[in-house]
């Protein structure tokens, strides 16, 4: 089975997830930048409920982080995991397992019929 591996680090720690990553043999990634808050940072926080003060309070105490995420076969996982926590020890992380049912890819025509 394939898993969908996410992991949420902050900025800072970019290059020692990926370093992990590519040393544990993963094939490709993509990346998505996000601001966000742990629990311990939210809790005692109220907003008010406009889009714009909400938005101003998240820019204003959130932490700039990166989530990296790589589908990969169920038995490189734990392996991987073991990796991340190795190289980002003592640092801030979360590490998702998400299962794969199924995987479609669709491709452009023109670079299909070019394959004939």
């Amino acid at each position: 089975m394939k898993v969908h591996l996410r992991v949420f680090v902050e900025m800072e720690n970019l290059g020692k997830a990926m370093n992990a990553l590519t040393s544990a043999g993963i094939t490709g990634f993509y990346i998505l930048e996000y601001r966000g808050m742990s629990p311990e940072d939210w809790k005692g926080f109220t907003i008010k409920e406009d889009p714009k003060s909400a938005i101003g309070m998240i820019h204003k105490f959130a932490t700039s982080a990166v989530l990296i995420c790589t589908i990969v076969d169920e038995r490189e996982v734990d392996n991987m995991a073991e990796l991340i926590c190795k190289e980002l020890e003592g640092e801030k992380f979360t590490i998702l397992q998400v299962p794969i049912r199924k995987i479609i890819v669709g491709k452009k025509m023109k670079e299909a019929q070019n394959k004939f």
